[in-house]
């Protein structure tokens, strides 16, 4: 079986690769970039996705998440793989659409009666599912996926956006974050911010405020520069005057809070007072690899040796200027669910936003 699975590893890659076969150098990065998409998807996908469309949390004991799914439909979309796109959408729809509001259940356990055991929302995956609903709308021009998309955008819209004193901003799920639901409510997590997704669904819906959202983000990002790191940490509490970590939570740039430079170089190049934050404390606080950082401190926590880590760090470089260097955005290679899914998000924004940052293939 170990072998039968390596030969298949090694047939996904050369047939995969064999599409840029004679490229000269600097010639068509975005062949080159499609490429590198394409086989890491396949190899993503033999790793963390059942035949009937489950994305595993490999990390969490085999569950799944509703941002799982939208993680993988987005990218089944983006590799034009309609197939497991559909499966991936309908073992969503079948089995986290529970809630009866439109939005989708957080977790779902194979081994648990029932199954779904939390049955709260998660924003960022209803906003990753949105996303890859109208992305794949676009791709092959089905009036039914533009309209699932619109839903779930008027879901969120309705559920989930709530006026703060900094904006329009985003709940985490429509439990528990309120101004009434925790002593310093409501709490946020800036990784829930998916910029592009937002944008997009925006543009597909016109009582959708991205605009708005997008601007809190972004001023929220800026302001939440905690301790001698200025980073944010993974929640943050809008009660005070001023953004500040959240209590009852670790007070610590972690696993989440990477995904913030990583959605705001995927959205756009014009944020560098942003990026160049986070670039500056993977460089000097963890010798250019990602780490779980003490904000009290800026000492890090805990080294995140994954190269799907490495590769955010590659997708922010780039962002801010570097080219050629995303040497480890290019090399897939599946390690774990989470850092693996970040891998293959970095190397579609670099393929998107950024293709001349990946080496040439030769």
């Amino acid at each position: 079986m170990v072998k039968a699975k390596l030969l298949v590893r090694s047939l996904l890659i050369v047939g995969t690769l064999a599409g840029s076969a004679g490229i000269s150098h600097g010639q068509d990065e975005g062949l080159i970039a499609d490429d590198l998409v394409t086989g890491s998807w396949l190899l993503y996908r033999s790793d963390y996705i059942t035949p009937e469309g489950r994305v595993i949390d490999t990390r969490a004991g085999g569950v799944s998440h509703s941002e799982g799914q939208g993680y993988g439909m987005l990218i089944a979309a983006s590799t034009g793989d309609r197939r497991m796109f559909d499966r991936m959408w309908n073992w969503t729809k079948a089995n986290l659409y529970v809630r009866g509001d439109g939005l989708a259940a957080w977790r779902w356990d194979p081994n648990a009666t029932p199954r779904v055991t939390d049955g709260n929302n998660a924003t960022d995956g209803d906003l990753l599912i949105g996303w890859a609903l109208a992305r794949a709308a676009q791709k092959w021009q089905d009036a039914a996926y533009a309209r699932d998309a619109k839903a779930v955008a008027e879901a969120i819209s309705s559920r989930l956006v709530i006026e703060t004193s900094f904006g329009k901003a985003l709940l985490p799920g429509s439990k528990g974050f309120g101004a009434n639901d925790q002593p310093d409510g409501p709490v946020v997590n800036l990784s829930y911010w998916v910029y592009p997704a937002i944008k997009e669904l925006g543009d597909l819906s016109a009582g959708f405020p991205a605009t708005q959202l997008i601007a809190t983000g972004l001023s929220l990002t800026r302001m939440a520069r905690f301790g001698p790191a200025e980073l944010p940490s993974d929640w943050i509490s809008l009660k005070g005057r001023t953004p500040q970590p959240a209590a009852g939570y670790a007070a610590q740039f972690g696993q989440d809070a990477i995904r913030v430079p990583m959605y705001v170089a995927w959205f756009s190049r014009d944020y560098p007072d942003i990026l160049e934050k986070f670039n500056a404390a993977f460089e000097q606080r963890s010798g250019g690899k990602p780490a779980v950082i003490d904000l009290d401190t800026a000492d890090p926590v805990a080294v995140l040796p994954d190269p799907g880590y490495r590769a955010v760090v590659d997708l922010v470089a780039c962002s801010l200027g570097a080219e050629k260097t995303a040497v480890h955005a290019a090399a897939f290679q599946p390690t774990d669910y989470y850092p693996s899914t970040l891998h293959l998000l970095s190397l579609i924004a670099l393929a998107e936003r950024y293709p001349r940052c990946l080496p040439d293939l030769q």
